[in-house]
């Protein structure tokens, strides 16, 4: 291997880890090539997929934070199936199980009983977790097609402390509001608000 070919590598290598580095601060703005290519297991197809195969062209890239077992998850099921149907010509929805806990016949099971329309990726690093910050389940995260962070955290205020079930009506729809104002071009007024949920573990 040539000493040109050498540099090129290592500096590729450091400019990866000055990134990571930096989100370990930064949850504003991520690195496309880095969010694109992270390993996720696909438990429907038995199969590595990546956000680049699984999201191309829309304006925005919401990735959802879930777990089969937390009862806030549970409800809001029908809430992002609707949110998919309102806005999947223009939003990339992706559910996210971040880590080893769930095995792909438990997450196939959650995805067949709450009927879900959009993508569920196993994330058993917790690599795309991690560098997105996501801490809770359920979590959203809204990015832009520049990987600009447009909103994070809950998606309405219908559960307001843990062990709260979704029962009452949302009077504040944060996500959905946050979307519509995007692809309106108008000012986001509530960019972030802290999620209510299961702690994301460590497995």
């Amino acid at each position: 291997m040539s000493v040109i070919k050498i540099y090129i590598i290592v500096s590729l290598c450091l400019i990866a880890n000055s990134c990571l580095r930096a989100q370990q601060v930064n949850d504003s703005v991520f690195v496309p090539a880095i969010v694109q290519n992270f390993r996720l297991v696909d438990p429907t197809r038995q199969k590595i997929n990546t956000i680049k195969n699984v999201a191309a062209g829309d304006q925005l890239l919401l990735f959802t934070f879930l777990s089969p077992e937390c009862p806030i998850c549970k409800n809001y099921m029908p809430t992002l199936n609707a949110l998919q149907k309102q806005f999947g010509k223009t939003v990339k929805m992706i559910g996210i199980i971040p880590g080893r806990t769930y095995s792909h016949a438990i997450v196939t099971a959650f995805a067949q009983k709450h009927k879900t329309i959009f993508p569920l990726l196993i994330d058993t690093k917790k690599e795309i977790s991690n560098y997105l910050h996501a801490s809770i389940t359920p979590e959203v995260v809204l990015l832009n097609n520049r990987y600009q962070l447009v909103y994070r955290g809950a998606i309405d205020n219908s559960i307001k402390q843990l062990g709260g079930l979704k029962s009452r009506r949302a009077t504040e729809n944060y996500l959905e509001d946050a979307i519509n104002k995007y692809l309106q071009n108008d000012n986001i007024a509530v960019k972030r608000v802290k999620a209510v949920g299961c702690l994301i573990n460590e497995f």
